[in-house]
């Protein structure tokens, strides 16, 4: 694979709504992998379309709730939803929502480069919930958090998150 030279984090104006939403059916599709059959989850509607039930309007109107676009070189490469909904009960500045980079673009240190540079824009206390059948999410995260100071690998087992969450906090 060629190197990627340039990888960067921008917020998603209202505008660039669409492309959010194309990236998201990506998205999807990728994680039906990890859907148990006989589950709603991973399944598409009678269009064909993958539902993302929380929704996305929210991350246009909600305080904290923060679209961001990963780009490679300058291309479109993926995807982050960032909140404040915390996979544990305890205090935070952020949580990832929502992480994707595009096939094309992984084991290249893209999505590592990304989330380090999502960290740096915005500092705080992070969240990062791994679901507990994503096994190769799962090992990304904590490849991520070799780079990263003081992160403790928790077990959500207070009911509102099923898999490992990783805490830290990122300065700016």
């Amino acid at each position: 694979m060629d190197e990627v030279e340039d990888v960067a984090v921008a917020p998603v104006p209202a505008s660039d709504r669409p492309v959010l939403d194309r990236l998201l059916q990506l998205y999807l599709h990728d994680f039906s992998e990890f859907a148990p059959r006989g589950s709603p989850y991973g399944e598409v509607d009678a269009e064909g379309l993958f539902a993302y039930p929380p929704g996305l309007d929210g991350y246009w109107r909600e305080p904290g709730h923060m679209p961001v676009l990963i780009r490679a070189d300058g291309r479109v490469a993926g995807l982050a939803l960032v909140n404040r909904w915390p996979p544990l009960d305890a205090p935070l500045d952020h949580a990832l929502a929502e992480f994707f980079v595009l096939r094309k673009y992984r084991r290249a240190g893209v999505g590592r480069r990304a989330a380090q540079a999502l960290f740096s824009l915005y500092p705080g206390r992070w969240q990062v919930g791994v679901a507990s059948y994503n096994t190769p999410a799962l090992s990304f995260w904590r490849m991520v958090a070799r780079h990263l100071p003081s992160v403790e690998e928790r077990l959500g087992t207070e009911g509102r998150w099923e898999g490992v969450v990783l805490c830290f906090e990122a300065g700016a």
